[in-house]
């Protein structure tokens, strides 16, 4: 299907409403929560409309947009809409997706006047990639906050739902909002239409309302890349008590993801699969990634600087800005409410509450930046140069590097041990050097040919995984067994990270 939107040939947003409902909202009958998932009436499908909007005729059920159950959350930096159908399928080798106008809609309203302000559609477009658009009703064919990570971002849920990721702030940061969609079958003139709610008449065609859950997200506080300046202020930094390492395997080192070039995602173990843009044309490599502190959502980031987030709040990202230097890595804070990205030249850019505690960005350096790990108060971070020079910054302390020892292959990742009293490199060739308390497992030296991509340490700090940049992986420690991915990829694997 092309990206042309549904009822465009009706003026105004008459039919939309028509279709889906006066566009009365229920109002203070249900109680305000951060996170609302409904049940949606089984085996209704079966209502075919016209162009207009108009029921014309009764078919049969069709389990593809027959929609089962739906779901709205709202944290700092992210709404997040999903719904379920009967029978799930990828809509990108689905034959009536990729070739009628079948689509799914959300509807929001984020004022409480009774009437909807935005409308989301997610699809596939005709080049087969999984798209999104956020709509404002004086205006429902023209995208509005368009950009990866600006407005919404496509993805498939792991059981199946069709899911959407929006940046709040395309809805102006509503403090809470009502919300109601559909799924649309086939092409204008002849669609299934499964409503939910299900109910058209006012006041029980919305649900909600969702408010804004967790904390304010804090001021964005970039940092410096390529050329020095004045850092903002820091907070003082505090010594944190180091956290007891558990030797035997636990549930928390059964699962990681793995992040191709191309944006696309893997999933392995328990850590769960909330989207990717592997399927979809950037023009731009993907360089580096990180995961909220539980694992319930992750970020990406290009070569640019430009954030793709997945049930992760986003706070904000460098598209559009000229960098001195390419982005090559990013780390998390421990809160999740934050992110800092790094350049080759040591630049670093600090989002959400994330700061900045220095930079190597005015410094001549003998070589690259290629990673980055931050200490577990979130209060420092260090930098690794592909020579294995280390640069602390914050609380992070300096526990030794390879900057003055000649290495067979140069360094291509690091890690940081649970404490913040320690941290691995991994070179090319898989072999790992270990410093402060980051006990030493074993390296994977070999006669294979196949470069190491990364490396990601157990949340217990008592194990280790190396990942190729063909997918397989090799666990050290308490590590769970896992040979990562065989077979060939469409592009090459570039980071890994430990989830549960």
């Amino acid at each position: 299907m092309s990206r042309r939107h549904r009822w465009a040939t009706v003026a105004t947003g008459l039919a939309l409403l028509t279709a889906y409902g006066a566009g009365t909202l229920l109002l203070n009958a249900q109680a305000a929560t951060s996170t609302q998932t409904q049940t949606d009436k089984a085996g209704d499908a079966n209502t075919q409309f016209d162009a207009n909007g108009n029921p014309t005729a009764t078919v049969a059920n069709e389990p593809r947009a027959d929609v089962l159950s739906a779901s709205a959350s709202y944290q700092p930096g992210a709404i997040v809409l999903s719904a379920k159908v009967a029978n799930p399928v990828d809509p990108r080798t689905d034959a009536t997706w990729k070739t009628t106008d079948t689509a799914i809609s959300w509807f929001i309203d984020t004022t409480g006047d009774k009437q909807y302000e935005y409308h989301i559609l997610w699809g596939v477009d005709d080049n087969g990639a999984l798209y999104s658009d956020v709509m404002a009703k004086a205006d429902d064919n023209t995208p509005i906050c368009t950009g990866a990570g600006q407005g919404a971002t496509p993805s498939l849920g792991a059981d199946g739902s069709y899911v959407v990721t929006v940046n709040p702030a395309c809805f102006g940061n509503p403090s809470s909002f009502y919300w109601g969609g559909r799924s649309e079958f086939g092409n204008d003139g002849s669609q299934i239409i499964d409503r939910f709610p299900d109910d058209t008449q006012p006041p029980n065609n919305y649900f909600g309302p969702i408010t804004l859950g967790g904390s304010t997200p804090p001021p964005t506080t970039p940092g410096t890349g390529g050329g020095g300046g004045t850092p903002p202020p820091g907070p003082t930094p505090t010594t944190t008590a180091p956290r007891p390492l558990v030797a035997a395997p636990v549930a928390s080192n059964q699962g990681f993801w793995l992040l191709g070039k191309d944006g696309g995602v893997f999933s392995l173990g328990t850590a769960p699969f909330y989207g990717s843009v592997g399927n979809i044309p950037l023009g731009k490599q993907i360089v580096a990634m990180a995961a909220k502190p539980d694992s319930s959502g992750y970020w990406f980031v290009d070569s640019t600087g430009e954030i793709y987030v997945y049930r992760a709040p986003f706070w904000g990202s460098m598209a559009g800005v000229p960098l001195t230097k390419p982005i090559v890595g990013m780390a998390a804070t421990p809160s999740g409410n934050g992110y800092w990205l790094v350049a080759t030249d040591g630049g670093i850019f600090a989002f959400g509450d994330a700061r900045f505690y220095g930079s190597t960005g005015a410094i001549r350096l003998n070589k690259p930046i290629v990673g980055m790990a931050a200490t577990p108060s979130g209060h420092g971070y260090w930098l690794v140069a592909s020579d294995g020079g280390i640069f602390a910054f914050g609380d992070a302390p300096f526990y030794g590097s390879t900057g003055a020892i000649a290495l067979n292959q140069p360094i291509v990742g690091m890690a940081a041990t649970p404490t913040g009293h320690g941290y691995w490199f991994v070179a090319s060739d898989g072999g790992i050097f270990a410093f402060g308390d980051a006990p030493f497992f074993g390296s994977a030296v070999s006669d294979d040919s196949i470069p190491i991509a990364g490396m990601a340490a157990t949340k217990n700090g008592y194990g280790y995984r190396v990942a190729r940049v063909d997918g397989r992986v090799v666990p050290y420690g308490n590590a769970a067994a896992g040979s990562g991915l065989a077979g060939g990829l469409r592009a090459p694997v570039v980071g890994i990270v430990t989830a549960f």
